[in-house]
């Protein structure tokens, strides 16, 4: 026996000796993405072995072998022609997880990803939930960079944030301070249920108990190569044998332009900025977003990256209050001048409520939830036109999926 022979199996041994150590005193959690083995150590110093790695994780890791490379080099990849708009999609049936990436012709694209986080209630979102980052192997430099979370925007050279994991809910219309997170909602499963290049519809189906009734919560969200948005319709439905209300919360601190930062954030609107605490009418507007300019009333410049987010209420179920505030859950009135000026909290809140729904009855709410455009000669925002993912959505709507 060489000399290399017999370090070669001294290295072998000493390999599955550490295995075997790792794998005797380890936890496991099995996502069932196999992206890779990983090997977290938790917040009490033990070894945890995983798949996946989800928001939050990264900073845990002592051991990474990632397989998606390796896969790559052996199925030689999927090429896009130059030019063209594309999808890039993983979407996980089973837990209704993944992530889109909508590329433009010159090769920038807007990241959206869904469940790959742990929301407000410190569990695993199942669904079309936004939130979360892409698998470790797809970040460039192996680590997670944080504006590459949630929603974003790559430009060819940085990444621009836009939304962050949606502070989403259902509470019970006699309730409304008790909100239910949407990790706790037992998931129903998930489907592809149309899927090219071009487009993509994903569903997946929930329910919950609210004061005792089951409802059903349907969600649809569709794509379409090049557009820096998905359209979503929710649908709730009373499965139950008595009439019960619901309140349904949908909103964001997104911290537009740089991940963990309200600063220069200021809302926006149709015909003007917000500055300041406010509800504005549902009903006289149709969208509004949060803008990177610098808010004058908190004393901030405009030297900010300009970017600026959107969420559009389609007409139907419109919401019943849409307000401003550096604080989820209340707001002052325009009147009263408070700036918008938190560091880390500037938030944007749709609110449905309360709503009665009799046994076998449904109502279905519709936004659209992305990037805006930007005016070429001022740079303020533009809402995009969102008619194409709409249009795409309503098919599958009227067809019950």
């Amino acid at each position: 026996m060489t000399i290399f022979e017999s370090w070669r199996r001294i290295v072998c041994i000493c390999a599955v000796v550490l295995v075997g150590i790792l794998v005797s005193t380890a936890h496991f959690h099995f996502y069932g993405h196999l992206e890779g083995l990983y090997a977290l150590r938790d917040k009490n110093g033990a070894i945890v072995l995983t798949d996946d790695l989800i928001l939050g994780d990264e900073d845990q890791v002592v051991f990474a072998f990632p397989v998606e490379r390796v896969l790559g080099f052996f199925r030689g990849g999927v090429g896009h022609a130059s030019g063209i708009a594309h999808l890039d999609t993983e979407w996980f049936r089973f837990d209704g997880s993944g992530y889109v990436r909508s590329y433009m012709a010159d090769g920038t694209y807007y990241l959206m990803c869904f469940s790959r986080f742990i929301d407000s209630a410190g569990l695993e979102t199942k669904g079309l939930f936004v939130g979360g980052g892409l698998p470790f192997d797809l970040n460039g430099d192996q680590r997670v960079t944080m504006n590459e979370t949630g929603m974003a925007y790559y430009n060819g050279k940085e990444w621009l944030h836009t939304w962050c994991n949606v502070n989403e809910s259902i509470a019970s219309g006699q309730h409304p301070e008790a909100p239910i997170a949407p990790s706790t909602w037992r998931f129903l499963g998930s489907s592809v249920t149309m899927k090219t290049d071009e487009e993509l519809v994903l569903t997946s189906n929930h329910e919950v108990d609210i004061d005792g009734t089951p409802f059903r919560v349907e969600r649809i969200a569709s794509f379409k190569a090049g557009a820096r948005h998905t359209t979503l319709a929710i649908t709730i439905r009373n499965i139950g044998r008595n009439p019960a209300g619901y309140y349904y919360v949908y909103g964001d601190e997104p911290w537009v332009g740089d991940y963990g930062t309200s600063t220069g954030n200021v809302g926006w609107i149709q015909d003007r900025l917000i500055k300041y605490e406010t509800a504005i009418s549902p009903l006289n507007y149709g969208w509004a977003g949060y803008f990177d300019y610098g808010n004058e009333a908190a004393g901030e410049s405009h030297n900010q990256s300009g970017t600026a987010n959107f969420i559009e209420w389609q007409d139907g179920l419109r919401p019943d209050l849409v307000y401003f505030s550096n604080k989820i859950g209340t707001f002052a009135e325009e009147k009263d001048r408070v700036p918008l000026a938190s560091p880390n909290n500037r938030v944007i809140m749709l609110q449905w409520g309360p709503r009665m729904l009799v046994p076998g009855q449904s109502e279905t709410i519709i936004i659209s939830v992305g990037m805006a455009d930007a005016n070429p000669v001022t740079g303020f925002p533009v809402k995009p036109d969102t008619s194409g993912t709409l249009h795409l959505l309503i098919p599958y709507l009227k067809s019950g999926v």
